[in-house]
């Protein structure tokens, strides 16, 4: 897609959706997400006739489940069932459900994207209404113009096509294997000086390491206390040859109490009724006298509260950044705008790690280390 595609995509109106029926709904897949969907469907008073999941079960939520290759599954598309997509998570294609479904015999597959139009649901990341998960014609451009290769701009196009035509088909290029070290980034590599914001159990470290990345110095900030305790214990089983420092903390614009919903999961994140409280501080407070060659934000839609509470550090020591943009719909733009300001004079790229539009980061590398 070229760039005129690109401000086209954000001038077309959102699709005009068919609303969906009280009766004769099926839902794929009878895990959290597809539960949640179907309480809200019951609430709003509709009645789903069945599950389709690929575990067998008899029943969830004393509605039946069937495998796809139940009989009684395409049964429900001969009888004029409407499909509804309830997966949405980073690793499952959703065009692969979709084929599957048509394969069945359903006529309508609702996705989640297009679902969300109609409800609102929990926990959907970069989903939104249509017209607001994209930005502005202009504001496309805008960032188009400052990406600094063919695949980031071809990432940008797709997410914005994803969004505003909840087809499926799109966002579909992924670089799934190298994230936080993609190909053709040239984030940094050896003696790193890292931040690693959203620390988790270690993973990005483990994973960095397996790259060949080495590291001179980390500072690592996990919240949630079962994942910070997995992140202690499997930072002292590594061997990552740097001085190490972890904070059971979370990072943001300043340093602040707030309520949290700890899960033991990646995806724990601040939340007015969460079940804990945590400490949040600013990178600037406290570590002011650490300088960063690399910092990574995947922090549950936190990133731009962090990034601010790190200014002084990123313009006194101009690191590399590696950024969440899919936690919200706007931070996909508004994220790039902050960095820009923050870091110029730097490459910009973008880049799709998952399915469903999960794990899309936002590069900046100083025009500095690509001369090094």
């Amino acid at each position: 897609m070229t760039l005129d595609d690109l401000e086209a995509l954000c001038e077309t109106p959102p699709p005009a959706l068919e609303a969906l029926p009280r009766t004769k709904l099926v839902l794929y897949g009878a895990g959290n997400k597809g539960r949640e969907i179907l309480r809200i469907l019951r609430a709003s008073g509709h009645t789903v006739a069945a599950f389709i999941d690929r575990t067998p079960r008899e029943a969830v939520e004393g509605i039946p489940v069937f495998q796809p290759a139940d009989p009684r599954a395409a049964a429900l598309a001969r009888d004029g069932c409407t499909a509804i997509v309830g997966v949405f998570n980073f690793a499952v294609d959703p065009l692969a459900i979709h084929d599957l479904l048509a394969s069945l015999g359903f006529s309508r597959v609702v996705g989640i994207a297009e679902l969300r139009q109609h409800y609102p649901l929990g926990e959907t990341y970069w989903l939104g209404e249509s017209e607001r998960m994209t930005p502005t014609a202009a504001g496309a451009r805008a960032m188009w113009l400052k990406l600094t290769d063919a695949e980031s701009r071809a990432t940008l196009t797709h997410t914005v096509a994803l969004r505003r035509t909840l087809d499926p088909r799109y966002l579909r290029q992924l670089s799934a294997l190298d994230q936080y070290a993609p190909a053709g980034v040239p984030t940094p590599r050896r003696h790193l000086r890292f931040v690693d914001g959203g620390a988790y159990d270690g993973d990005t470290l483990l994973a960095l390491s397996k790259t060949g990345c080495t590291f001179e110095a980390v500072t690592a900030y996990e919240p949630d206390p079962e994942n910070y305790a997995r992140l202690s214990a499997n930072v002292a089983a590594g061997e990552f040859g740097a001085e190490l420092t972890l904070f059971p903390c979370g990072l943001g614009a300043h340093t602040d109490q707030v309520r949290f919903r700890s899960q033991g999961l990646s995806s724990s994140s601040i939340s007015p009724d969460g079940d804990t409280v945590i400490q949040i501080v600013s990178l600037d407070e406290c570590a002011p006298r650490f300088r960063p060659n690399y910092v990574k934000l995947d922090i549950e839609g936190a990133e731009a509260a962090a990034l601010r509470g790190m200014a002084k550090t990123i313009r006194a020591a101009r690191p590399a950044l590696a950024v969440c943009v899919y936690h919200k719909p706007a931070d996909l733009w508004e994220i790039p705008q902050l960095v820009e300001d923050l870091l110029p004079d730097s490459h910009f790229y973008l880049r799709a790690h998952a399915w469903n539009g999960f794990d899309l980061v936002f590069y900046a590398v100083p025009r500095e280390m690509t001369r090094a």
